[in-house]
Parts: C-alpha cells; structure tokens; sequence
C-alpha cells in the first residue's frame, strides 16, 4: 500500500464514540458560527450549522463552509522566541515519506536526534493518537479529510508562526491559508498531488489530453485488457465516473457528494469496466508502469514522478511516461505537518516544520525521495523539465497553485454519507 491509500483509506471512519462537543469553535466564510454564539471556546454542540456535520457536531470544512477552528484557553500555543528544546524529535509518519538524507541535516545544528515511527492509515494513526496509546511531537502525512477528526480529539497543538517564516515566504498563498484550517492555525501543508490519467505512451495509441473526455479512454480500453489499473481506493475510483459524467455534460461534480443515488451511479459505471478491460484495482501504477505491466491507469501524479525519478527498468527513458489531469472539477489534495498537543518538544517540532519548507530541503526531499511536489513557490514543472530531471511528457504531474482553486479536494463525510461510498465500493469490488 502507497501512502496515498493509507491517507485516503478511510476517512471518517474514527469519528465515532467518545468524541466529546465544545472542542473548538468554528467559522463560517459568510455567517459566524460559534465565535459570537459562544465564544472563542463556544460548544460545538450548540452551533447550528446546516450542511452535514462530524464528530462532536463539528462542521466538515468546504470551499463554501471554510472554518476556523479556535484557540482555546486549555490549548494555547508556545510562546515565540523560545529555545529549541533537546531531543530527540519524536515523528509519526508514513514508511518511507520524509528523506533520511534532509533529516540528517536537520539533526546537526540543532543538536538532536529524530525518531520516526510509522503509521499504516489515517484510521490508525487518529485511533492510537486520541486513545493515548502513542504520543508525538510532530505528525506527518494526514489530509483535510482527516482535520475534523483531529481537531474533534483533541490532538493537536495550535501553531505559533513565528517560528514558521518559511511558510509565507515560500509557500503557497492558497496553502497557506487553507479552508479546512483558516489561517493554518493547526496545520502546514506538506506535500501536494492532483488524480489523473498514467499511461506508457509507447504502448496506448490514443491521443488521450486530445480527447474531448480523457476519461473515457477506460470506457473504450477493450485493447488494453489486463493492463488497465483504477486505484484501489474509494474515494478516487468513484470519483473518477463521476468526473467523467459531469465532463460529458459540462457540469461542475460535486465529489464529497452525499447523495446515495449519485454514488451508486458512479459505482455502476465504474463496475462497466470489468467487462471493458478487466482493470486491476492497485495502488501499484509507480511500479507497473514504468515495467510495462500496465500500460493505462487512474493515477496520483506523484506516482508518476516517483516512476520516473525511481522505477524505470535500465535503458528506459522518462519519456515513455505520460500523465495528464483535469484543469478544473478534478480532485486535488495535500498532506500536511501538525504538532501534537501533548508534545515536550514544540519547539523543536516548529524549528523541524520550518527547515522542511525551506526551498532546498523540499527540493530535496522531493526529488531524492518521495517523488511527491511540495508546494514552494520556486518549483515548477517547467524548471524541473529544464534541469532534464522529468520530460514534458509529465509535465501536468506537476500541481500548480492555481489548480486548487479549479479543482476539488476529497473531505471528510458524515457517517451517513460515509456509508453510501463505503457500500458503493463494496459492490464495486465484489465484482
């Protein structure tokens, strides 16, 4: 499993008992919620929010339901201009997700140590931070979709920004104040990435971007057979047909959608493909692309970088790789780094987050390691392509700012809207 399945694998899913209301108050773009009803620690409980709520009747953050979440008397952050404290830096992260190298060269002026232990899911991670069973300085590696949950529990340690300057000097503007978390009072993003298309273009004869729906190429990949992948995820497998029917009819989707017979249209259309190409369903398109054993894939556009930069066989070039994204009513997403509330070491945990966003350390970690794009302001696909370290073939692999704002991110649901998509998946992958 990829991290990015892990991220995604099942969002929502923690929210259930013990969560308990009043844990932050919370802020519509347009009406003030909880800020004037109640105070900067109002009771969630109280609020009268009416889209769909979570955990402890906390609002899910939208476009058009941005929040705030508060500062509480019982939570505040550190004072600025304190000392880093002694290690060791304690991170909780995915396998494989921060460059060994970067952080060797974190621990030297400061002094310290950093210890990473891992995380196999979203769901895993929330459930051992709220029951108390691991305790960390620094969080690594979870989504928007994942906020609400957090924030519900308890877990995390309001930021002080001024130990994070690197974060409006190189960051992007979009990200740097995010709907989920106005005004990054809890989170700073980490890595971005876009779903998209993956293909060996020595191998699929289709002009795929010139297509008027590219996403329709799954729907007629009958000569592909057995080398077609959809990514073993819900939210982005199902997601993709409904990307494809509003392309048809020239409508904005709406993909945190919570209407059940939407969903399982979307399931019923994804199901037409094992008829079609018999579609693997893997999370594996960085590997099996770059060998040939796929040939066309729903794709996350950091897989195939990493493909390029990591996996291809010798004597392959770059160049035999293509991915394409939608422009707008695509989905987008980024990880983020948070600090831990129980944390004995926030400030080291800031001093970590701000050499991370420094424009040669993201560099760094993202074209010797992870593959993934962070968002800093000097790094585009044209430069990339410049210094021969991708082709044009990839060049929408790379996510641009603007592209947030066209295109959609995968949120947190209720848990009855959870259960739509859990269902419609179920059935998809019964066959």
């Amino acid at each position: 499993m990829t991290r990015r399945q892990l991220a995604r694998g099942a969002a929502g899913a923690v929210a259930g008992a013990g969560v308990v209301a009043g844990l932050a108050a919370c802020e519509n773009t347009t009406t003030p919620v909880g800020a004037e009803a109640a105070g900067a620690t109002g009771a969630a409980a109280e609020l009268v929010v009416q889209k769909p709520t979570g955990p402890g009747g906390l609002p899910l953050p939208r476009t058009d339901n941005s929040v705030t979440w508060a500062i509480t008397d019982e939570n505040k952050p550190i004072k600025d201009g304190l000392k880093p404290e002694p290690g060791p830096l304690r991170i909780y992260n995915y396998a494989d997700y921060l460059d060994p190298a970067t952080i060797k060269r974190f621990q030297k002026p400061f002094s310290t140590k950093v210890e990473i232990a891992t995380y196999n899911s979203a769901d895993e991670a929330v459930a051992k931070l709220s029951s108390g069973a691991v305790d960390f300085d620094l969080i690594v590696g979870l989504t928007g979709s994942n906020i609400v949950d957090l924030i519900a529990h308890k877990l995390l340690l309001p930021l002080t920004r001024g130990y994070l300057p690197n974060l409006e000097k190189n960051v992007w503007a979009p990200l740097v104040d995010p709907f989920y978390d106005r005004d990054s009072h809890y989170t700073i993003p980490y890595v971005v990435w876009m779903d998209g298309i993956g293909w060996r273009n020595d191998k699929v004869k289709e002009d795929i971007p010139g297509m008027d729906v590219p996403w329709d190429i799954f729907w007629h990949a009958q000569a592909y057979r057995g080398k077609v992948g959809i990514l073993d995820d819900r939210r982005d497998a199902l997601s993709m047909p409904m990307q494809r029917d509003a392309m048809q009819k020239g409508t904005r989707p709406e993909l945190n959608t919570e209407d059940e017979d939407v969903v399982n249209k979307a399931q019923a259309d994804l199901s037409e493909l094992s008829g079609i190409c018999n579609p693997k369903v893997t999370i594996t398109d960085y590997q099996t692309l770059p060998e040939g054993k796929t040939v066309l894939h729903q794709s996350w556009s950091g897989d195939l970088l990493s493909a390029a930069f990591y996996y291809l066989p010798k004597g392959v070039n770059a160049d035999v790789l293509s991915f394409w994204g939608p422009e707008e009513n695509g989905v987008v997403q980024n990880d983020f780094f948070c600090v831990g509330k129980t944390t004995e070491r926030p400030v080291l945990a800031h001093e970590f987050i701000n050499f991370m966003l420094d424009e040669k350390n993201a560099y760094d970690n993202f074209v010797n390691f992870t593959g993934y794009t962070p968002p800093q302001n000097g790094i585009d696909a044209e430069t990339l392509i410049k210094q021969s370290l991708i082709p044009k073939t990839l060049h929408e692999a790379v996510v641009r700012p603007d592209q947030f704002a066209a295109n959609q991110e995968l949120l947190q649901l209720s848990v009855t809207g959870q259960r739509f998509w859990d269902d419609a998946w179920s059935k998809f992958k019964a066959g």
